[in-house]
This record gives C-alpha cells, structure tokens and sequence, in this order.
C-alpha cells in the first residue's frame, strides 16, 4: 500500500491479473516517473492549491477503487513495453484495462472529480453491461491488429529519403526562435544529428542556420540551466524561455553528443562550452564515482523553490532529489557521448570515465543467455559468455541488483553503439567482441525472420495482454540499423547489414507521414545506401604519429563512418617498412593509397566522400 495515497497498488504481474480475473474486477493502470510533475499532482496534489488537491488522496476515490479494481502502478521508466503499448498520450496515463489486460479506456492526467465519474461509470458498465465494454476491447484489438498487418509487408527503400525528410525538417522550423514546431518545443537530437551531417556532406546552407538557431536557442535559454549546466527537458514556450524543469540523463546523453558533432561541422566554439558543462554537471551530480554509473533523473517538483530562485540564491541550497535507478540504455548512451567527446578533444578523463560507465554495464548488467533461470542473487553477475544466442542486457539496477528485461531492445542497441564507440577510441578488441555479442542476440531473439526488422522485446504466446503483441518501433528500428551497419563493416560480418536493411524496408512506404521525427530513419538509410567509408589506421596506438591520424579520422563526418586502430596490420592494410603510421580509407571494398600524414589523410577523406556520393547518385 502507498504510504502516499493509502491505496494498495500492485506491480505489472501475472499475480495481479489473475486476482483481477478471480474477483471479477476491471484493473486500474497508472503509468508514471520518479520525474513527472502531474504524477506527483495526482499522487498527492500540490501543498495549499484548492485546485490541484490529489487524485489518488481523495478519501472517495481511494474507497471506490478498493472496492471496484484492481489498482497497478508503472514506472515508465523501468517498463518502457508497458507504456509504448498502453500510454494515452503523455504522463500520467490513467488506463483501465480488463482482466486479460485488453484496454478499456484511457486519458492522462485526471483531476479528482472527474476520476470518480470515471471509476463510477466504469464499474458499472463492466457489472451490467459487459457486453458494451467486451465490443469496445475488441473495437481496439482490431485497429492494433490493422496497423500491425499494415506494417507487416516490408517495401524498396524509397532513394528520396533523405531529400523528403529534410523538407520536412525545412518545412517544421522554427526560423524565429529555432527548434522544430511552436510550442511545447522539444529539443530533437536526432533531427540536429541529420541536419548537421547533410550540412556536411552537401553544404546547404539552410541546415547550417537550422542547426545553429536551434543550438544557441536551447544552450542560450531557459532549457538549459545556466547556473548547473545540463539540459531540462523541454521548453514550455516557443521561445525556449520556461522550461519544463525535469533533467534526464538519456537527453542530456543524446544532446552532448549532438552538441559535440556540431563543435566539428560548425566550427563552434560555444557548442563545446555546452558539451563540457553539460558532463561536468553529469559527473558532478548524476554519476557515482565509485561505480561510474550514471543516475536517470532529476526532478522537476522543485521549479518555485529551487529553480525559480536567483542563481546565486541557488548556490546555497540542496538540489532536488536525483533518481539514483541506474538505466542501461542510458549509461551507454552517456559512455558514447564520453567517449565521442575524447576522440574529438583528446581529454583522457573523459575516455577514462566513458570506460568505467561501460564496464558497470558489462559486469553488473550483462546477464549470459546460456545460463538457464539464474537465480536473483546470481542474475546481476554472471560471467559473460559467447554464445549462439549472444549477450543480453538487463534494463535498470537498483538496490545491488539487475533487474528488467533483458533484452529490450534500445538497452542492446545502445549498448552495441557504446562498444563500437570505445573500439574506434581505443582500438581495444574486448569492446568489439562486446558489441558483436550484443548484436548476436539481437538477430537471434528479437529480429522478425518472415518479415524484417526487430521487436522492442522477445515475443512471449504467455505475456499478458498487449505485452503478446509483438510491437516494431521505426526510432529503435533506424538506430538499430545505423550500429548494426557500422558492426558489419567493423567485423566483416555481412549478416548485421543485411538485417539493418530488412528492417529499414519495414518502414519505406510508412516513415514519409513522421515528417521530422523520421530524422534517425533517414541518417539510417543514408549510411544502409551509401558505400561503406572505413578507415584503418596501422600504427602502434599511444604513439603520436599513429593519435595524429586517429583525430583527423575521427574529426570526418559522414553517415555510418568507421575508423579502425591495429597495431600489426594484416594482408589487406600492411604495415609500413618503417613501423611508422598509415591510414588507409576505402570507400566500399575499394582502398585509396596509403596515408602517412595527417595532411595526406584529410586528402584521402575528401576524395573518398566525393567518391562516395558520385557511386551513390550513380
């Protein structure tokens, strides 16, 4: 029972259903986050306002769900396949859903009085007229099903797909104040990360003033906190100037590293100030230094009594409270940025702390597939195994121990992109072996063999209600594809490139009506359709001559690019006679002359990029 609300929720559980089935109850789902202000408003309501007085506080609507449902409470953060499937379009999502876990009817935040018109009608419908709530389950069975069989056939990747979301991207901008729409105004990584690199390859110009407004309107303004650094979530206002004042790692993770790219695109000194406040916050606050895992939140209740005060006012007090959950996916995402950051700058600490964040994952959060039903005390420590069905991630630790999952598929993907970030940094094989076991796993338990692409979770005949239905996203999709094209050209291993392909093709003759959000769909298919750009440098690494090419590979930019550091070289990349360093650039299975210079190098990088795009329009 909350200690809050007086109400005795239950978790996400078969337990619970059955109880909801033998008792003959509709069941109540409440879907929220440590962070979510409204969850909080609806828990317990706001001190001293005579509006906001707490849905779930109310005496009455305690007392009709204890006798009418069965009351479930979700963290969305921790249950990301329960809210993909049943959120009503923001949080708190209030759901009610029948036994079998069939939704029945759903809204987002509701206020007390409406909550027991709700609860009321509800239960008496499902008592008198189940027949009326049986159609309308089945009214939202059949248009799921619809869309799933809409989505089944995989088509030919459209060649326009870059041209139609940069229109898209032109035609959702914001040329006032930045950013993309009017408002509420999120920030968008993916949709920067595109524009930056078309502006790369292509030199338009319009992009370039897309990017920049966008970045200064955000690192200028109110979503970013001037005083702690680090991003809030999203802007209130069109003119970025009131933020919503939650912090979460995952955007803070994806923003830094779109801040770092535009710090080589745009030449912007301003872009890397914002990189290195925004992790010296993230260090400082959200990272323990012992583990180097990083917290998910910081919560946003606080905005009048701490954010609302001046910057010196703030200095003196306690910051609000940080969610100490520690996500997989999100610690990868910020060992990527760490680690991006390095290869970009050169600071060691930063590699150094991009290392510890990973091997928290591999050591704490890696459960091996080959070990039948480990126990809970066993599960978080498992030794990592290669096996035929690879390597899995769990999806939070909390309170010593591993738990979700595993297998989601944003932890693996995100997990693979950091393994392949810290193998380009530090030429170190472990990490490569780590991604590509990553990456088994993803082909063998959540890739769709009849039609292409990849679940969001194992498809489970037993799950409850919506949780059977397999369920294919096109944002974890697209980044699937973009690490599992970058694997095969690290590994040689065609088979990562042919499934990134399959599951691109589930979205050709869908992604055009996502107008911007289908910015990772398109950075997808631009580097799935161009020729491969890999660059191996042969060189011992730590010695400068071979670092002086690393930075200038490193500094290319182009979708899908890979650079690769060995120390002996093979048959097809030799050594030089004098043990000095070379880099050779190949633009698919086609090798420019060796480049012994960093001079000689930008050189190779440009003739290939203009190699690249004429094979590609050819």
């Amino acid at each position: 029972m909350s200690e809050h609300t007086g109400i005795a929720w239950r978790e996400w559980s078969e337990e619970a259903f059955a109880e909801a089935r033998a008792q003959n109850k509709p069941v109540l789902l409440d879907i929220g986050a440590v962070w979510c202000h409204w969850c909080h408003v609806m828990d317990e309501g706001i001190p001293g306002d005579p509006v906001h007085t707490g849905t779930y506080s109310d005496p009455e609507v305690r007392q009709l769900i204890a006798d009418d449902y069965i009351a479930v409470k979700v963290d969305n953060d921790r249950r990301p396949d329960i809210n993909a499937r049943y959120n009503m379009g923001g949080w708190p999502t209030t759901a009610f859903l029948t036994p079998e876990g069939e939704t029945l009817y759903g809204e987002t935040y509701v206020p007390p009085d409406r909550m027991k018109e709700l609860l009321t009608s509800i239960a008496s419908l499902y008592k008198k007229q189940p027949e009326q709530l049986a159609k309308q389950a089945e009214r939202i069975r059949a248009r799921r099903k619809a869309v799933e069989a809409a989505d089944a056939t995989p088509g030919a990747l459209d060649p326009d797909t870059v041209e139609t979301v940069t229109a898209a991207i032109r035609q959702s901008f914001d040329f006032v104040y930045g950013g993309f729409g009017r408002q509420p105004k999120f920030p968008h990584p993916a949709a920067l990360a595109f524009a930056l690199e078309q502006f790369a390859a292509t030199g338009d110009v319009e992009l370039k003033t897309i990017a920049e407004k966008t970045l200064r309107g955000m690192d200028s303004g109110g979503m970013y906190d001037q005083f702690a650094g680090g991003f809030f979530r999203y802007s209130t206002t069109r003119d970025w100037s009131i933020p919503h004042y939650e912090k979460m790692l995952e955007d803070n993770a994806k923003l830094t590293a779109a801040y770092s790219l535009a710090w080589v695109v745009l030449a912007d000194d301003q872009s890397l100030e914002t990189v290195k406040s925004s992790h010296a916050w993230l260090l400082r606050d959200m990272c323990d230094p012992e583990t180097g895992a990083f917290a998910g939140s910081q919560d946003a209740d606080e905005e009048e009594r701490y954010y609302g005060q001046p910057l010196d006012v703030r200095a003196t007090m306690p910051t609000p409270y940080i969610d100490r959950t520690i996500y997989a996916n999100w610690n990868a995402l910020m060992a990527t940025s760490l680690a991006t950051r390095y290869m970009l700058t050169g600071e060691t600490d930063m590699l150094d702390a991009a290392r510890q964040t990973f091997r928290f994952l591999e050591e704490r959060m890696v459960v091996s597939t080959l070990t039948p039903n480990p126990s809970p005390e066993d599960r978080s420590f498992l030794p990592r195994k290669r096996g035929a069905e690879g390597l899995a991630i769990h999806h939070f630790y909390v309170d010593g121990m591993a738990q979700g999952g595993p297998g989601l598929i944003a932890d693996q993907v995100d997990f693979i992109d950091a393994g392949l970030c810290l193998y380009e940094a530090t030429g170190e094989e472990s990490y490569l072996d780590a991604a590509r076991q990553a990456g088994d796993y993803l082909l063998a338990e959540l890739e769709d063999k009849t039609n292409g692409g990849f679940f969001d979770l194992k498809p489970a005949a037993d799950a409850i209600g919506e949780l059977a239905a397999p369920k294919k996203e096109i944002a974890e999709n697209s980044d699937a594809a973009l690490v599992l094209t970058r694997l095969s050209a690290l590994t040689g291993d065609p088979r990562y490139r042919q499934s990134a392909e399959r599951a691109l093709r589930v979205f050709a003759s869908s992604y055009a009506v996502l107008g911007y959000f289908a910015a990772s769909y398109a950075r997808a298919v631009d580097a799935l359709t161009k020729p491969e750009l890999h660059v191996v440098i042969v060189g011992n690494i730590g010695r400068d001559d071979t670092q002086a090419l690393q930075r200038v590979a490193w500094k290319a930019v182009a979708s899908g690019k890979t650079v690769q550091t060995i120390a002996g070289g093979r048959s097809e990349f030799p050594a030089s006679d004098d043990g000095s360093a070379r880099a050779y650039v190949c633009i698919g299975t086609a090798c420019l002359a060796p480049a012994s210079t960093p001079d000689e190098l930008r050189d190779r990088l440009f003739q290939a990029l203009e190699n690249r795009e004429a094979q590609q329009a050819a």
